[in-house]
């Protein structure tokens, strides 16, 4: 999708997808943590969808292997376990995505890094807005 207008409404129908899955998987407690992935994504499309509202474009590609990222971080924390090298294998694979992104010259390295740090942010920002409660 080139334009700014185009993104808007596959943005709002994701928002709707990961809330109606999120909180499916909420109301089942065995999977609240997983439950907590699709909020953080969910977060993430509408800091997106108001980035839209503002004429700003975010690579999608970047916020969804970032947001991946950043609940693998929390759940690593949440269950004390090690996963360094599924980290490392997940940050390499998103260079090369990012990379990718560059070179089909879909993004410009601002939008790459907007959508990066959105993704990994909102995991976190949910993760720990979910602990806290």
């Amino acid at each position: 999708m080139n334009s700014i207008e185009e993104r808007k409404f596959p943005t709002l129908l994701f928002i709707s997808l990961t809330y109606i899955i999120g909180n499916w998987l909420f109301k089942s407690s065995i999977v609240d943590i997983l439950a907590l992935f699709y909020f953080g994504y969910g977060l993430g499309l509408i800091v997106t969808y108001i980035l839209l509202h503002l004429k700003i474009k975010l690579s999608l590609h970047a916020l969804a292997v970032s947001g991946l990222a950043g609940f693998l971080i929390c759940f690593s924390y949440s269950y004390k376990i090690n996963l360094l090298l599924v980290l490392i294998v997940l940050f390499i694979l998103s260079g090369l995505i990012s990379t990718s992104r560059l070179i089909l010259k879909a993004h410009k390295l601002k939008e790459i890094v907007i959508g990066y740090s959105v993704g990994i942010l909102t995991q976190i920002i949910v993760f720990v807005l979910y602990y806290m409660i």
